[in-house]
């Protein structure tokens, strides 16, 4: 038997070593995507209509940051203002309360992942347009029957993607973002408010609210401190310098 060579691996006729005649890298594939078009549009159309149908109507605001404006040695910028929301669907999966265990103990915050179509992105904010970091927004049609006037809670993006094999991109297409976001905590930032009935704890009377709260204390904590830290009140000597 002659020694092995080229036409042995690869089948060919003239040689008889194989039966069958065959060419690598020239095969039939399945996720060909000069072949697989049409399948990538049925599984277009079957992301479409899954977040059509069990998705959630959502207030999106674009965060309007620019490198331009921004302060790049503290990595922001103080004019930054977010858009008026625009309405869209996504598929939400909420995890509430979700536990993180840091070296200060276990925090609780709400995250969510979420799923929403490219093409529907597009038609509302144009093409080419992404979901990014930064951005909010808030499940307005989740929230709209809570009790006690309260509303739909506001989420952080902080992540997104386009590609995650084991979920979102059968036959090698792209079809929807995948986004990841995490409760947001407002802070006055021009464009946004904060959940409804959400009264915020502060001292500073001249410190604006949120819309209807009010301080709900006559306690102020820098009064009080100054009152422990007046020496001249006890028979204490004044070891550590004055307060004020």
């Amino acid at each position: 038997m002659p020694t092995e060579t080229k036409d042995y691996y690869t089948g060919g006729l003239e040689t008889g070593y194989y039966p069958f005649s065959f060419k690598d890298n020239e095969c039939f594939r399945f996720t060909d995507k000069d072949n697989n078009e049409a399948e990538r549009i049925t599984y277009s159309n079957y992301w479409r209509e899954q977040i059509n149908l069990y998705g959630q109507k959502v207030g999106y605001y674009v965060n309007n940051f620019s490198l331009s404006s921004a302060d790049l040695l503290y990595g922001e910028e103080p004019l930054q203002r977010y858009s008026p929301p625009q309405m869209i669907i996504m598929a939400v999966n909420l995890n509430d309360n979700a536990l993180m265990l840091s070296k200060y103990g276990l925090l609780s915050e709400d995250e969510v992942t979420a799923f929403i179509h490219i093409s529907g992105f597009y038609e509302t904010f144009g093409v080419d347009a992404e979901p990014k970091s930064g951005d909010v927004f808030q499940l307005t049609e989740y929230g709209r029957s809570r009790p006690g006037g309260r509303d739909g809670k506001f989420f952080e993006i902080t992540e997104r993607l386009d590609e995650d094999t084991a979920q979102i991109n059968a036959l090698a297409g792209h079809y929807v973002w995948l986004v990841k976001a995490k409760r947001f905590e407002w802070s006055f930032e021009p464009g946004l408010s904060g959940d409804a009935v959400n009264s915020q704890v502060y001292d500073d009377t001249k410190s604006p609210s949120v819309t209807g709260a009010s301080k709900p204390y006559s306690f102020n904590v820098d009064t009080e401190s100054r009152e422990i830290f007046d020496y001249s009140k006890t028979d204490y000597g004044n070891v550590y310098g004055g307060y004020y």
